[in-house]
């Protein structure tokens, strides 16, 4: 039977990867728990190929980019840790349909080559938007095929239209397939954050989380733009892909964890699909 088991919002700080991290994980830990817990829930929901958003490739303003390479591999050697290594082979299947259904709908997505990387010189190497949350899918022991998508900065409502298309893929395809929207929130919640402090960036962070529990990708795709540039995030369009992968679906929400200590969101929501609704 072709369907989706579960779909995640997950966040991608480098130092929740222990071998980075070290003594500093101990201030996230509920994030780490709660990532463990939804890399479990997708290893035994039995899904075989995983769709993963990150906002860290290689970022088009007109356009999504998907990685075609056959095989894709990252490491952490940008962090100080060169010694964990990821690699995945790429699910061309899924990939192709997301491609037709992606050009049906009106959605301008670029396949990421050799060539186009060397004309544009961006690697085809997984970013850490994408080797964060698969650290925790390799450590629940996921060892199935990956389609690696790079958002654009189109508008909300085109990622929304294009996570439709990829739910539209999928159905197409008799695979067991989680999907996977890695984005940090607000990077604006203490004096001492990356992009300076806003007293707006925990409201924005507790707003799209109710968003998301609630089904709500109409007021996702709506907040007000004060508010999103005042929260300096990187998470909302992958979300609002997110909201096009579940639409129509009926799937439980349930948010694992929110944390901020290092002044920034870092927010786990897990969907978790009931049988047969999808592509059956």
């Amino acid at each position: 039977m072709k369907k989706m088991v579960a779909c995640a919002l997950m966040p991608h700080p480098p130092i929740m990867i222990p071998e980075i991290g070290k003594d500093e994980c101990a201030k996230i830990e509920g994030t780490i728990r709660a990532a463990e817990k939804a890399a479990q829930t997708i290893k035994a929901a039995g899904a075989q190929t995983v769709v993963l958003i990150s906002p860290h490739g290689p970022v088009f303003e007109d356009a999504i980019g998907i990685n075609v390479y056959p095989r894709i591999k990252g490491s952490f050697a940008a962090f100080g840790a060169p010694e964990v290594v990821l690699g995945f082979e790429t699910d061309g299947l899924l990939i192709r349909h997301i491609l037709r259904k992606a050009e049906r709908l009106g959605i301008n997505v670029v396949e990421l080559t050799d060539e186009l990387a060397k004309t544009y010189r961006f690697s085809l190497q997984l970013d850490h938007g994408a080797m964060v949350p698969l650290y925790y899918l390799n450590k629940a022991g996921f060892k199935g095929q990956l389609v690696h998508i790079s958002m654009g900065m189109l508008p909300y409502e085109e990622m929304y239209t294009f996570g439709k298309a990829v739910q539209a893929a999928i159905g197409m395809i008799d695979k067991r397939v989680a999907v996977i929207a890695s984005g940090d929130l607000s990077h604006r919640l203490t004096v001492d954050a990356p992009a300076g402090y806003s007293n707006r960036g925990a409201e924005f962070d507790h707003l799209l989380l109710e968003m998301l529990t609630n089904h709500d990708a109409k007021g996702l795709m709506n907040m007000e733009p004060d508010l999103v540039a005042e929260a300096g995030e990187c998470g909302l369009r992958p979300t609002c892909f997110l909201m096009g992968v579940l639409g129509g679906i009926d799937a439980k929400a349930e948010v694992l964890s929110y944390e901020g200590p290092f002044g920034v969101g870092y927010g786990i929501v897990l969907f978790t699909m009931k049988e047969g609704k999808v592509g059956e």
